[in-house]
């Protein structure tokens, strides 16, 4: 039954009165009137906003009670009023505390973005009309600052909504309402940091960790976090800091020990904590010389006094609201950050509850309690896990224990979807020698480092890397010699889906789970050997470039290394998958002139024609075996002929086999990530299809039906 033009029932945690508990209520929410939007929400992350207007009444000016409070959330239009035109039923959005109306003359300056539509009002926490749309035992319910996510529907003005990419994971870019797009964009926009310059971030709670990270996208070679709580260390060089300080290991104040530190001050001061002694000590701590202070922390009550010699030699003091992002047309492409990896949002994920809980996320946030680092403890995440042949893959929470001596534990960002996993798990005993089960396939991943184990100096914590099917130890025969890339390390524990002990760090309900080729990208978090992990480029999208931990790489080097195709020549390139489609980009680059795509899918005609086939033939169209219409074709023969199918028919004769295309991976593969990102080969012209965790199944039927060529999995 449809929920248009009705009153929705649904839970919110109402805020009855300052100083108490959230109450979970049945409110009804009525439907959108003129350009407004009614959206189910579906995440809410919980700022510590949320927590200051309900309880600390010395810092924040007070709100109208009863009030559903929360700002930070996503979801799913339910419904949209008369006059909307930017948004429709069924779009992922993110409401948004600060408008965008696009026509007032804020929006059309570059200077502010701080719109005017209806700010007082939603100010006030009512909507245009004076009222709220939301009720609670036959009284109006309040809307926080005109958004109120904690409530499962709310509805808001079309202005304070903005669209999202359909593959956006809700419980992770709901950060952008507010937290971390504020830090992030105190750096970027409002500090506007400098490459080589020297910060400092005080105050490491959400905000300030995406400060942190501002700072290291802008090019900062110094980055120095501060804080009272010494657990923040760690958790802060993940997001980019170079250094931390706790001002309680000092006796002489904060803003002396970091003059000291930066001999006379640094270049980019953030305050991130709300409090004018803070805000006082950040600007002290910056270059009397030009150098800028953001102050970033929320205080409505407080006044900051200086002085004025603390200006006039040339230091810089400013605010930011939202980060200055023009909200609705920023957002959607810091979403597209997170999904290209650019961007982090899963690491500052600590707690997922459920609305019922809401006060004890307040009590976690208040107690320190919401930065907890994984390092050294088990981590459970969700994993695709095949329990036996020939089955689908079943999504489990898996346990993935610490790294050992040598090994990294790494957050998967995104997996490409092989042949080879389908293979192994479909056609076991046919053409594949069976994997032990239970097993996490998967092995064209990229991600984030997470943690590393003993002895490991190649790779830190929070570099972006792709786990590789081939190790490069750099220190055996095999990788001393250039005839070959198969290095011996582990190599035969690798391809009995075990670690160097013996074992693998996967567990599932008590038991092993075996890891595919060592890798398995199948899994929110995986740890492999140290000598089958490459750091990339820090700017490398990673649901792009995962496809060079198998496919491309194998195709395109078969055609660069193995084959060693020559200018002018002419190619045939058997099978038009992602590895087939590598190759003819491979015979592209190495300057061939002629370059025949064979494939039975005559839709692979034009597809072939993007990554650089002259021509395309169909076996199927011709009566005779297709290497006599290939001599033919070519006045007896081609130069350089690459079978991409995994067919001995097809095969014939065989002079050269290449695995992963001859690369030297570990060196290899950041070349390749730089060469994707200066447009000498293509990548994102293999995804078809951008895809969940638990649409994996979904993927290898897409796959076996020839209706993609790379799915990506988004974790």
């Amino acid at each position: 039954m449809g929920t248009e033009d009705k009153v929705i029932k649904c839970k919110a945690a109402v805020a009855w009165e300052p100083g108490k508990p959230l109450s979970i209520e049945e409110v009804e929410v009525a439907p959108p009137k003129s350009h407004e939007v009614r959206i189910k929400i579906v995440a809410s992350g919980v700022c510590h906003s949320d927590w200051a207007y309900l309880y600390d009444f010395s810092k924040m000016k007070p709100r109208p009670f009863p009030l559903v409070l929360g700002h930070e959330g996503a979801g799913v239009v339910e419904s949209v009023g008369p006059n909307v035109t930017k948004v429709s039923k069924g779009d992922n959005v993110i409401p948004l505390f600060l408008p965008q109306c696009g026509e007032c003359e804020r929006c059309q300056s570059p200077k502010t973005n701080l719109c005017s539509k209806n700010w007082q009002k939603t100010q006030q926490c009512v909507l245009a009309d004076g009222t709220s749309r939301i009720t609670c035992k036959k009284q109006q319910v309040y809307q926080f600052i005109g958004i109120s996510t904690f409530s499962e529907y709310t509805v808001v003005p079309e202005d304070n909504v903005t669209k999202i990419h359909p593959d956006a994971p809700l419980d992770r870019v709901c950060l952008l309402g507010c937290g971390v797009s504020t830090g992030y964009g105190a750096a970027i926009n409002t500090g506007k940091v400098e490459p080589g310059s020297t910060c400092v971030v005080f105050g490491l709670g959400a905000v300030g960790l995406a400060a942190v990270m501002g700072c290291k996208v802008a090019g900062a070679s110094r980055i120095i976090a501060v804080d009272i709580n010494p657990e923040k260390s760690e958790i802060a060089k993940i997001f980019g800091a170079t250094e931390f300080v706790n001002p309680k290991e000092h006796s002489k104040p904060i803003q002396e020990v970091l003059r000291e530190l930066t001999n006379g001050g640094v270049d980019f001061s953030l305050e991130c904590v709300g409090n004018v002694g803070v805000m006082r000590a950040a600007l002290e701590a910056s270059c009397p010389a030009g150098g800028v202070c953001v102050i970033v922390g929320w205080i409505e009550t407080e006044e900051l006094s200086l002085a004025p010699i603390d200006i006039l030699l040339g230091r810089t003091l400013k605010g930011t609201y939202f980060g200055g992002w023009k909200s609705v047309d920023a957002v959607p492409r810091l979403v597209q950050d997170y999904l290209s990896g650019r961007l982090l949002l899963d690491e500052f994920v600590t707690h997922r509850l459920t609305l019922d809980q809401i006060n004890q996320a307040f009590d976690l946030l208040i107690s320190g309690k919401r930065t907890m680092d994984t390092e050294g403890k088990v981590i459970k995440c969700k994993a695709a896990v095949a329990w036996e042949p020939g089955k689908p893959l079943s999504i489990e929470e898996v346990e993935v224990a610490p790294p050992k001596a040598h090994e990294v534990r790494i957050k998967i960002v995104a997996s490409g979807v092989c042949h080879t996993d389908w293979t192994f798990l479909h056609e076991v005993g046919q053409n594949m020698n069976p994997p032990p089960f239970p097993v996490v396939l998967g092995h064209e991943g990229a991600g984030v480092v997470e943690s590393v184990g003993p002895g490991v100096t190649k790779i830190a914590k929070g570099d972006k890397v792709i786990p590789l099917v081939v190790p490069q130890c750099g220190e055996c025969e095999r990788c001393l010699s250039p005839k070959t890339n198969l290095c011996t390390k582990n190599w035969e524990q690798n391809q009995k889906c075990l670690l160097a002990d013996g074992t693998t760090r996967i567990t599932c309900k008590n038991q092993q789970v075996h890891q595919f080729i060592g890798i398995s990208t199948f899994s929110e978090y995986t740890v492999a050997p140290e000598e089958c992990v490459t750091k990339i480029h820090p700017d490398a999208p990673l649901d792009r470039v995962c496809l060079l931990g198998c496919g491309v790489s194998t195709g395109y080097g078969a055609a660069i290394n193995t084959g060693k195709v020559e200018p002018g020549s002419t190619c045939a390139v058997f099978g038009l998958g992602a590895v087939g489609l590598a190759a003819v980009m491979g015979c592209k680059v190495a300057g061939a002139s002629r370059i025949i795509a064979v494939d039975i899918n005559p839709e692979k005609s034009e597809i072939a024609k993007i990554f650089g086939a002259t021509e395309f033939v169909n076996p199927k169209e011709h009566s005779k075996p297709i290497q006599e219409v290939l001599r033919e074709l070519t006045n007896g023969g081609v130069d350089f002929s690459l079978e991409c199918v995994g067919n001995v028919g097809v095969m014939g004769k065989t002079l050269k086999g290449s695995f992963f295309g001859g690369w030297k991976s570990v060196e290899a593969v950041p070349k390749l990530v730089q060469d994707y990102l200066s447009k000498k080969i293509l990548l994102d012209e293999f995804v078809t299809h951008n895809l969940t965790l638990d649409q994996i199944n979904h993927a290898f039927d897409l796959m076996i039906t020839g209706k993609s060529i790379r799915s990506i999995i988004r974790m």
